[in-house]
């Protein structure tokens, strides 16, 4: 397959993710609301009516599964788009230590949040959802795609 072939794909399946993530979670952040301020006037899109169904406890709660699922599917696209794309296998074992550190480090923080702090917020939360947030991005792919570009073009050079 092409290189351009292959960084058309992947960005057309990095932009579903990104738009079907934000869709999913704008929309459950909708309900949420809804339900917490008995807020009727916010509409749910018929395709997640499903999200209706819940009370707050268990919606609120149903968004860390959904974010290990996109934290998987956003692994597993940037493992297989700088494994393709690179073609090196060398660069694709930094994806899987990049995303454990993310995972480690999210991790860590929310369960010192849990543990220490005994709360689901605060400052360890909002640092686990932005490692998160990296996680859930094409960023870590698009970094090591373009140094690994960069890296073999000076290579060549010298």
């Amino acid at each position: 397959m092409r290189n351009n072939v292959k960084y058309i794909l992947f960005i057309f399946i990095f932009a579903i993710l990104g738009f079907s993530r934000e869709f999913l979670f704008v929309n459950i952040n909708n309900q949420l609301f809804k339900l917490y301020y008995h807020n009727e006037d916010i509409k749910i899109p018929p395709s997640l009516n499903f999200i209706t169904t819940f009370d707050y406890s268990t919606l609120y709660y149903l968004k860390y599964p959904f974010t290990v699922t996109y934290f998987l599917a956003y692994f597993f696209t940037s493992y297989f788009a700088v494994k393709l794309i690179c073609n090196d296998k060398k660069n694709a074992k930094w994806i899987i230590y990049i995303y454990a550190i993310l995972l480690v480090l999210s991790g860590i923080s929310m369960a010192y949040n849990y543990v220490i702090n005994n709360q689901l917020n605060g400052d360890e939360y909002t640092f686990s959802r932005w490692l998160m947030g990296i996680a859930q991005s094409p960023l870590v792919a698009f970094f090591i795609i373009a140094s690994s570009k960069l890296y073999n073009k000076f290579q060549t050079e010298q």
